[in-house]
């Protein structure tokens, strides 16, 4: 049917073969942002079990003063009053989750949770849904994820200290590792001594919920509530967004001039093929419709055959390298969805409007 019909889009690229490679591969190239944006999504994926908990478990602690200490204490005895909240107490200490590599290469911390005793921890990863073995847990002990022992090269019962990880203030044992999946970093740490902070959690409220009834229970008590995780990362790794979407525009123009100079060097030579169709009666509008078309196609042949590439690539390279490291490439984002359409739209549009107002013009009695 196509074969005849000459003014089909299909026909043209059924004839026209070589010529419309060369516009369906550069094209292709827009989809590489599809692949950039979901390797800078990838970088959160980690922290999406860590997001979780953190929305469940409010950290309140102290500060470093005696006046404050004691709005501490007043505030603790409001919390072990309140039917609809559950605590444990916590070492005023320090206590930093380890670094982990990402798919970008670079190094970032994780969450962490320090518990004073095994039977607080069981209580909160009870609460949250986490299982494993904790027998052999005890004072020093480290709980960490599959994932996070896959990513550092830790084996259950490695010892681990400072010339590990910076962030370790002394030796910690690997006595437990679960499979949840976070980055997070769990110690057991017992500290009479030093209680100053408590892990606050509730049956009935999760996320900005239960921080907000935490806040109000507070009042104007100094005492430090934490944000929940999510709010804080997030507000550091925003400029990785934003010089993404930079990147991707630049890229787009750079994209959208080549791609617009190659492609109308073909309408140039097509020109007398057009001023025929306008010779035979077809409208300006027909004529568009035409290009519109044709370029569709090739976006659409163009779109399919980049998401054949990139999904083959994300797949070999989890499964050879990533996966094996405790890192993943997701397969589709958000960010990569977005800076797609961003680059792929800032070349099909300009095109479609240059060439159809181009080929409309086309008359054959100017030939």
């Amino acid at each position: 049917m196509n074969k005849r019909n000459p003014f089909s889009a299909i026909y043209y690229m059924k004839e026209n073969k070589g010529r419309c490679f060369i516009g369906v591969f550069m094209m292709v190239l827009a989809t590489l942002m599809f692949l950039s944006g979901n390797y800078i999504q990838s970088v959160i994926y980690p922290f999406h079990k860590e997001f979780e908990y953190s929305n469940q478990v409010v950290v309140a602690g102290i500060q470093p003063t005696d006046e404050e200490y004691k709005d501490f204490a007043a505030f603790k005895k409001l919390v072990q009053e309140d039917p609809k909240l559950n605590y444990v107490d916590v070492t005023a200490l320090g206590f930093s989750g380890m670094q982990h590599q990402t798919v970008l290469n670079l190094e970032m911390g994780g969450w962490s949770y320090v518990f004073n005793s095994v039977d607080d921890m069981k209580k909160v990863f009870n609460h949250l849904g986490i299982e494993g073995d904790f027998s052999n847990c005890k004072h020093r002990s480290m709980v960490i994820s599959q994932d996070f022992a896959n990513n550092k090269g830790i084996k259950l019962g490695d010892k681990l200290d400072e010339t590990f990880d910076s962030v370790l203030d002394g030796v910690y044992t690997v006595d437990a590792i679960i499979d949840d999946g976070s980055f997070c970093t769990f110690y057991v740490y017992e500290d009479d001594e030093n209680l100053g902070r408590l892990y606050i959690y509730s049956d009935t409220m999760v996320g900005k919920e239960l921080y907000d009834y935490v806040r109000d229970l507070a009042k104007d008590k100094k005492v430090q509530i934490s944000e929940t995780e999510e709010a804080s990362f997030m507000g550091q790794i925003k400029i990785f967004f934003v010089l993404f979407y930079l990147i991707d525009i630049l890229i787009a123009i750079v994209l959208a001039v080549t791609v617009n100079s190659v492609i109308t060097g073909q309408y140039i030579k097509r020109i007398y093929e057009f001023g025929v169709y306008r010779a035979l009666g077809r409208s300006k509008w027909d004529v568009k419709k035409k290009v519109i078309a044709e370029v569709f196609v090739m976006n659409a042949i163009a779109c399919i055959i980049g998401a054949g590439i990139m999904l083959t690539y994300t797949y070999i390279i989890n499964e050879l390298y990533y996966v094996p490291k405790g890192e993943y490439l997701m397969f589709a984002s958000q960010t990569g969805m977005v800076g797609f359409m961003i680059c792929d739209l800032l070349i099909v549009i300009p095109l479609v409007l240059s060439k159809g107002r181009m080929m409309s013009r086309a008359d054959v009695t100017a030939f």
